[in-house]
């Protein structure tokens, strides 16, 4: 640490340099600025001062570890490349304010998604859901009819939505009415995805609620009624009942839809008896008003600190439920607000979403579509991640203040997992979502895993794999069969490997050394989790946060996986991204908005709980042809999870791709199958990569690791 006194201006204590090299400063230097005479420093004093900028420099350039490697940017802040080959600004320009004022330090390596962070403070801070009875329903509701009793709201997730299948749809949507009002991109009006958790799915009544017609709003607040009335003069509306005195407040309706994707597969579960469901809510506001753009509505949120004419600034929802009470279904309406701060992204400028949009399956023009495997930019994403108990007998969020050794939403199996990923994924980022009640908590246990040195991560298999640092910088495919040592690769093509395996292993290189290496980012993204939405909710939250998942990142990877945090993927001969190219963007493309992941599962004994042994269940299954092929035709037991073209997804459902057919690009399709029967043009096929599910629950004996004898 430095310290800097305006006194005397000097420099004291030590400047640290990576890995315990230091540099002293000798003495005291310094201007005396005293009646403005400045004595002269001596020239030892000059060469020393500039060596101690370089240390700084080269500190706050490489992070800490000893590897004098090129800083790299989270892969989630990718520039895509316009139209006339400049680059546009970064997708998370507009995030990078959030790290001055925050306790979640940002690295080439971690980064912690404070701008989401934000969002679920603005929430809780601003946002508000309440239920009331439809005017419809009022004439029927007698006093045994409790309402309140019975249903509860609160809002989760809300986010600008960045998906370039929404923007693709707003512009041949405007294109068909022969409108012209988005000018290509500029004025298109702001598009948002909200969600709103309802309890007591159990008496929901489903079958009209796709028959209702649900609204979305943005809304401005202004201090006085002049200003209101200037603002987009002859548009808008003010939400008053009949009466009532006017509050400066001019909103603009949007078209919305609602969805709930599982809801009737949930209700019908005994095992969620007593949970409620996430709605999805998705607003487009109307296109050819600037003032109506995501990104000028932000930009005046930016400024409301400065400004005396407006006050505030959200976004609410409407939409319209039935509910059983007694023997009667009667209806009633769900209200969500979210103050903007609540729903602003890291870019919400989506003009440069629209001008680099792919019209086709290898439009050659579009940023949506690389060039090559190497030019693929990837994210595999889990979550969100959490600890649980069990608190008065029923489930509960694990208190992270009460238990000091809780491990948050870091996964135990993250580490056998990015092992995999170092291996066959270069140069790609893993996305954890966590939720917010555990969210520092797990970024503190992210950080001390990326301190940890390899060898202690890695003791039996650290060397075989991550022992040569020039091989390790050039980013192809490390093969699994260098688990084994110089015995693994037994070809003659693997000669020049089995040399680079008997080279000296660095043993001081820690994991974010190595991630560095292999330009692997880490980012952690907090999700919104209400107590009652944790314990009454679907694996924690993972419907609403699918959704989300497209929305809010979408536009900043060309294929994104979604899949478990106990799910290791292996591959068979090629990166991830080699693969996933020739499968969404080369001339060998099956022209498939999604594909679905083959899953094979292992179940790990609590005697082998620890990465050595995982690590090593993986490499035995997939060295040894005939387990593999065993494994292959009966441990394939539950439905695999998924991987899409960011271009053509509308939500990560999980197991399933969801896209919509009318606003794909010309030749891509939705290749999802009917009762999704496996097909190698849906799935991915084994000699591809298959995702092995390392459960610790048993469901088939002989799906076991190292008792799967064929």
């Amino acid at each position: 640490r430095n310290r800097f006194y305006l006194k005397n201006l000097y420099i004291d204590r030590y400047i640290m340099i990576p890995r315990r090299n230091m540099l002293r400063i000798p003495r005291r230097w310094y201007y005396s600025v005293s009646n403005l005479k400045i004595r002269q420093p001596k020239k030892r004093e000059i060469i020393t001062l500039v060596l101690s900028i370089f240390a700084v420099w080269n500190l706050s350039k490489n992070g800490p570890g000893t590897l004098d490697i090129s800083s790299f940017q989270p892969v989630s802040s990718t520039s895509f490349s316009n139209i006339n080959g400049q680059e546009s600004s970064s997708m998370l320009s507009s995030a990078s304010h959030h790290f001055y004022n925050s306790n979640y330090r940002y690295n080439d390596v971690l980064y912690f998604d404070t701008a989401a962070l934000e969002n679920i403070r603005a929430t809780f801070e601003g946002g508000r859901s309440y239920i009331e009875w439809s005017p419809r329903s009022v004439p029927d509701v007698i006093p045994t009819d409790d309402l309140h009793g019975q249903f509860q709201a609160t809002p989760l997730l809300a986010t600008v939505d960045r998906r370039p299948i929404i923007v693709r749809k707003q512009l041949q949507d405007d294109a068909k009415k022969k409108k012209h009002l988005v000018a290509g991109g500029d004025l298109m009006g702001c598009a948002l995805t909200s969600t709103t958790f309802v309890s007591n799915l159990d008496s929901q009544h489903l079958k009209h609620y796709k028959e209702y017609m649900p609204t979305c709003d943005v809304c401005f607040q202004f201090s006085n009624r002049e200003d209101m009335e200037k603002f987009v003069p002859g548009v808008g509306y003010e939400p008053l009942k009949p009466l009532q005195k006017s509050l400066a407040t001019k909103c603009f309706g949007g078209k919305a839809s609602v969805s709930a994707r599982f809801a009737d597969w949930q209700q019908k579960d005994e095992r969620f008896k007593d949970f409620g469901y996430p709605w999805i809510v998705d607003c487009i506001l109307p296109n050819g008003i600037e003032e109506l753009t995501c990104r000028e509505i932000t930009r005046m949120q930016n400024e409301i600190e400065n400004r005396d004419d407006l006050q505030n600034i959200f976004f609410r929802t409407r939409f319209y439920m039935d509910g059983w009470f007694g023997i009667w279904s009667k209806q009633f309406v769900v209200h969500s607000s979210w103050p903007w701060k609540a729903v602003m992204s890291h870019d919400d400028d989506r003009r440069k979403i629209a001008k680099q949009i792919s019209m086709s399956w290898d439009d050659a023009k579009s940023g949506f579509v690389p060039k090559s495997a190497k030019e693929l930019k990837l994210a595999h994403v889990e979550g969100p991640g959490y600890d649980k108990t069990e608190y008065k007998g029923s489930l509960s969020l694990k208190s992270v203040s009460i238990n000091k050794e809780s491990r948050g939403g870091i996964h135990p199996r993250l580490i056998s997992n990015l092992f995999h990923l170092i291996r066959n994924a270069p140069g790609s980022t893993h996305m954890i979502a966590v939720v917010d009640g555990q969210a520092r908590r797990s970024y503190e246990r992210m950080i001390e895993l990326l301190e940890t040195k390899v060898s202690v991560l890695y003791p039996k298999y650290g060397d075989f794999m991550f022992n040569n640092i020039r091989q390790m910088k050039q980013l192809d495919l490390l093969p699994i069969g260098r688990m084994g040592g110089a015995k693994g690769l037994r070809s003659n093509s693997d000669k020049s490997l089995i040399d680079l395996l008997r080279s000296p292993s660095n043993s001081d290189m820690s994991l974010i050394d190595l991630l560095r290496l292999r330009q692997i980012k880490i980012h952690m993204v907090p999700v919104t989790t209400p107590s009652l939405s944790f314990e009454r909710n679907v694996c924690g939250g993972q419907y609403p946060f699918a959704p989300y998942l497209a929305a809010r990142f979408a536009a900043d990877y060309h294929a994104m996986m979604f899949i478990d945090g106990d799910t290791a993927i292996v591959e068979s001969s090629r990166t991830l991204q080699d693969t996933l190219y020739d499968r969404f963007f080369s001339k060998n493309s099956s022209k498939c908005a999604g594909h679905r992941l083959r899953l094979i599962e292992q179940y790990v004994k609590p005697q082998d709980e620890n990465i050595d042994r995982v690590l090593q269940c993986s490499h035995d299954l997939i060295s040894n042809r005939n387990k593999w092929n065993f494994a292959m035709k009966n441990c394939h037991l539950k439905e695999g999870h998924i991987v899409a073209r960011t271009d053509s997804i509308f939500a990560f459902s999980v197991h399933h791709p969801d896209t919509l057919k009318d606003y794909l690009p010309k030749g891509v399709e939705d290749c999802i199958t009917p009762g999704n029967n496996e097909s190698d043009r849906y799935f991915l096929k084994d000699d591809e990569f298959v995702q092995l599910h390392l459960r610790d629950r048993e469901r088939k004996v002989e799906c076991t690791c190292f008792d799967n004898q064929p």
